[in-house]
């Protein structure tokens, strides 16, 4: 094998290294939430701390790269945002990923002592993984996905009596006291800017409205979507749901599309609406849709499993850091725990 080189640039190269990075990602079908585009957004929108970007070359040929932002002395990660269910880590599944490291860490720090590939996703298979003494995988969270290939009514029928029967009571009370229910669909890229910020004025008027993590329009978080979405809608790979009530929008979500699959990435209802589960309404409508479609053939949460998400579906991978220690890393964790 070729040695291994490390470049580290200014994150503000990224476009440069834009062919090489969807290049690298086409080997997993060009996953969208690994595209270039994503994390260019991302970076623009969301970095909160100094980012560096670092590509590896081998001979001529660029085999890794990946954003990366210093943790404290001797220890750095991949950059990785909340918006973002994957770390920024993209390269040649050929080559170890335990060599990739290892070396990055050696041109990142004059003193390496660890370096962490954050938030992976087994089924993508983005990672050369062995067996090492330096590498470990550490679990994240439990996700999952659904098939949606079979007929809508059939699947319906196979949930749970109460998720349906609860659902069934919901929908008809809403239509009964309040207006008629409906689904609408945006996707077109006139009409993003306007479905996310009413998706941030539904957000807002909730319990994130005291946090800070709501999406407004002008803060950074909206900024991030309104962008990435017009982007990705002038490609038709995004939609945006709306759960309507007559005139009033009760629930929204946020999803992209990728390889027939649909990646809902954000969720929000009006609570003024909580007691009839706005949210399992709009599921149950959005499903159907989506069940419909034949160029859709899977739903992927990307979140942390609750309670709800198993009502939907049992199909659950758990996902994962990859840390790796030097020898001294290793020595000075070792310490700290003793002394814990």
């Amino acid at each position: 094998m070729k040695d291994l080189g490390w470049n580290i640039e200014p994150v503000s190269n990224l476009a440069k290294f834009s062919e090489d990075w969807n290049r690298l990602n086409s080997v997993h079908g060009g996953f969208i939430l690994l595209d270039h585009l994503f994390f260019s957004e991302a970076v623009s929108h969301l970095a909160e701390n100094p980012l560096q970007l670092a590509i590896c070359y081998q001979g001529e040929h660029v085999v890794c790269i990946t954003i990366v932002e210093k943790v404290r002395f001797g220890i750095s990660r991949t950059f990785q945002p909340s918006q973002s269910p994957l770390g920024a880590w993209i390269q040649d599944p050929t080559i170890p990923t335990q060599l990739l490291i290892k070396s990055l860490a050696k041109k990142l720090h004059w003193w390496p002592l660890g370096f962490s590939i954050t938030q992976q996703d087994p089924k993508l298979e983005c990672l050369n993984l062995t067996q090492s003494q330096e590498c470990n995988t550490l679990p994240y969270i439990e996700t999952g996905s659904l098939q949606s290939t079979e007929n809508f009514d059939t699947f319906w029928e196979s949930r749970g009596k109460n998720l349906r029967q609860n659902t069934n009571k919901a929908v008809n009370r809403l239509n009964k006291e309040s207006g008629t229910l409906l689904l609408k669909v945006i996707t077109d890229p006139d009409d993003i800017d306007e479905a996310i910020e009413e998706y941030g004025k539904l957000e807002s008027s909730g319990w994130k409205s005291g946090t800070n993590t709501a999406i407004t329009p002008d803060n950074d978080q909206g900024r991030f979507y309104k962008s990435l979405f017009r982007k990705l809608a002038h490609n038709k790979q995004t939609i945006i749901f709306q759960l309507f009530l007559g005139d009033t929008i009760i629930a929204s979500d946020l999803t992209v599309l990728s390889n027939k699959s649909i990646i809902i990435l954000k969720t929000t209802y009006d609570e003024n609406y909580k007691r009839f589960s706005p949210a399992t309404v709009l599921r149950k409508f959005q499903f159907e849709k989506i069940f419909n479609d034949p160029q859709i053939s899977q739903i992927e949460f990307y979140g942390k499993m609750m309670d709800w998400h198993y009502r939907w579906t049992n199909d659950t991978r758990e996902m994962f850091h990859l840390n790796w220690l030097s020898k001294t890393g290793k020595a000075i964790k070792s310490i700290r725990e003793k002394i814990k």
